[in-house]
């Protein structure tokens, strides 16, 4: 089964519509314009309003666009630094812009990344109201953390260091005590200085909260702090979509924080909130896997050689996992697809979303058979489908769904039908072949000594000499169509292709000479070998350059042999012999049908040539393929390369 990947950025990279919102929120904390970039696919992510002024691009003319766009600028390795580059930027009215460039990541990769874009002379004067750079750092890196613990500390930190606090936590929602427990923190801020446990309040509050010892505590953490003689407490709630999910809490001595110093920590608290927010659902879809796997009780080795494809989605329809089956027919890899929405990688009509909708709500529906999917590369073909819901402790923990390529099924059976039509053909023209095969030796036999009788100049003549040639050629077919019959034994043993090949344009060195033909040959690597019988290849070859001389036996032309690797992604690693010729080429009516019995373009062969050098071919496992053009016609006979 496929591996997952889990994601090191707090962000779900398959989840594009909350990804841009995070984006959009990170872009607005910028101090100047900004654009968020993703390195891997070379595309805008989100741009903010700064950018917007001054380019005077609209949000859609540079998101989903690539960075050519907006600059010309080619990213190294590792792009990120603090120092400022001089670039070109371009605007809507096509004009440039000279402006600074600064690159902040986003991801332990540098896989996304932000890029500052500032004048070429700083302001004299800088906005007070406007973050500095080295906050906007700071705030990056709580988002970019890639654990619960790692986020929490990074921003209870943050805000111990900020308010010069005593001492800091951070409290996580625990729903089913309805209470906030103190989480574990990587640093020591005196965190025990709190309860681990503190009451959540009903309805739980949403804002920030600073108390200081001028005024009356009104919750049990005010009262703990005027008993420990702190003089201010911070409270800054971490909500997402108004739901809370923890605070952050500073207490110290002295005076609490200003207004300014609330709005930025408020943005800290945003920022934190957003990170375990990704987080957690990482983790939940990651749960979820861990129990579908459980509960179908499918192990790798089963899900992998499985024909039918097999996708396990999420309660809320995401892909958690993929075999290798389902990867085929869909052309996506599973890690490509990990939590993508399950109706952008199955593509098919209404029933397939009634399919879902019913799994939702703990229903299993018959399968359901000829249900069009588009793959990939927006090809169809005909599955059979079946939604299977598994429930855990009575609620819906995930979704295996069952596909079977039921055009793959159909053409199999049609391919079987074919070899046994073929089959018995074959066992029919071998009968045939036998019993003619006396008959035409006895005529042969006749028309020689016919042939002996008569000379030159007898009306009889021309006629006995057309029939003789008839003769003979039908008698080379019966011998063909017995051989064609026979099951082939081979004897393996290792071959060098460099040496079999020059042998045999050697051996038609003359008539190729005597047909105004020329040859060549080249090898790469120098010594091809292969495991093969060598009687049975050398007669593959003698048959393609017998052919390639019949192309060109009235015009003359040249032959070109070449052995070079096959493409890398056949498997086992495989060697190319090509066998070119300058010939007229195959006419397309005979193309699609050039490797079957009795097939041939010349009068005078017997047809069964190329289909017996496929058959040796195919037994030594390997393809034969045909390129046929006015001018020209090109065999590739792709072989194992020996081991």
């Amino acid at each position: 089964m496929a591996n997952l990947v889990s994601p090191r950025l707090p962000f779900d990279p398959a989840d594009n519509e909350l990804l841009a919102l995070d984006f959009a929120l990170i872009l607005e904390l910028s101090p100047c314009a900004a654009l968020a970039y993703n390195r891997s696919n070379d595309l805008i992510v989100s741009v903010n309003q700064k950018l917007q002024e001054l380019s005077a691009f609209e949000p859609s003319a540079l998101t989903g666009k690539s960075l050519s766009t907006l600059v010309s600028l080619r990213l190294d390795t590792n792009p990120t630094g603090k120092e400022a580059r001089s670039i070109q930027l371009k605007t809507a009215s096509g004009s440039k812009l000279q402006a600074n460039l600064q690159i902040r990541s986003l991801s332990q990769t540098n896989q996304i990344v932000v890029l500052l874009f500032t004048p070429p002379t700083p302001p004299t004067e800088p906005d007070p109201q406007e973050l500095s750079y080295a906050f906007f750092d700071t705030l990056l890196g709580v988002l970019t953390q890639d654990s619960s613990e790692a986020a929490l500390s990074a921003a209870a930190g943050i805000l111990h260091g900020a308010v010069r606090a005593q001492a800091a936590a951070a409290y996580l929602v625990n729903k089913p005590e309805n209470q906030l427990v103190r989480a574990r923190l990587a640093t020591d801020l005196q965190s025990a200085q709190f309860p681990e446990k503190l009451a959540l309040e009903e309805p739980p509050s949403l804002q920030p909260v600073i108390w200081n010892s001028n005024h009356s505590p009104t919750s049990a953490l005010e009262e703990l702090a005027l008993v420990k003689g702190f003089h201010y407490v911070v409270v800054l709630p971490l909500t997402r979509q108004n739901e809370l999910l923890g605070n952050l809490i500073a207490a110290g001595f002295g005076s609490p924080p200003d207004e300014d110093s609330l709005r930025k920590l408020t943005l800290l608290a945003d920022c934190a909130a957003s990170t375990l927010h990704h987080l957690a659902r990482i983790e939940s879809a990651q749960q979820t896997v861990r129990r579908a796997r459980q509960v179908v009780q499918i192990e790798h080795a089963i899900s992998d050689n499985m024909e039918e494809g097999l996708i396990i989605l999420t309660p809320d329809l995401r892909v958690a996992e993929m075999n290798p089956s389902a990867e085929m027919m869909l052309g996506y890899a599973g890690s490509e697809v990990f939590l993508q929405k399950a109706e952008m990688v199955l593509i098919g009509n209404e029933t397939l979303s009634s399919l879902y909708k019913s799994a939702q709500q703990g229903i299993s529906t018959k399968a359901v058979n000829n249900l069009r999917l588009n793959t990939r590369t927006g090809k169809s073909f005909l599955a059979q489908i079946l939604c299977i819901p598994i429930m855990t402790e009575g609620k819906l923990s995930s979704i295996v769904l069952l596909m079977r390529d039921l055009s793959q099924s159909e053409q199999i059976r049609a391919h079987n039908q074919q070899l046994e039509q073929r089959a018995f053909l074959g066992e029919v023209s071998a009968i045939f072949a036998h019993e003619v095969k006396n008959p035409i030796y006895s005529i042969r036999a006749g028309l020689q000594y016919m042939g002996m009788t008569t000379k030159p100049g007898d009306p009889h003549y021309d006629l006995v000499s057309r029939l003789q040639n008839d003769c003979l050629r039908l008698s080379h077919l019966v011998d063909s169509t017995l051989n064609f019959s026979k099951p082939m034994e081979y004897h393996l043993q290792p071959v060098d292709l460099a040496e079999m090949l020059p042998n045999i344009l050697e051996r038609w060195a003359p008539r190729l000479t005597r047909l105004n033909i020329k040859y060549n040959f080249d090898a790469n690597p120098p010594h091809p070998m292969v495991e093969a019988d060598p009687r049975a290849l050398e007669q593959v070859f003698v048959n393609l350059v017998s052919n390639a001389a019949q192309a060109m036996e009235k015009t003359g032309g040249t032959l070109n042999l070449r052995v070079i690797n096959g493409p890398e992604h056949l498997v086992p690693p495989q060697y190319d012999v090509i066998v070119a010729d300058s010939g007229p080429g195959i006419p397309d009516d005979i193309k699609e049908r050039i490797f079957e019995p009795f097939v041939t373009t010349n009068t005078t062969g017997t047809g069964l040539g190329l289909a017996i050098t496929k058959r040796i071919v195919s037994a030594h496992k390997g393809t034969i393929n045909l390129e046929s053009y006015p001018g020209g016609t090109m065999f590739h006979v792709f072989l194992p390369k020996a081991e």
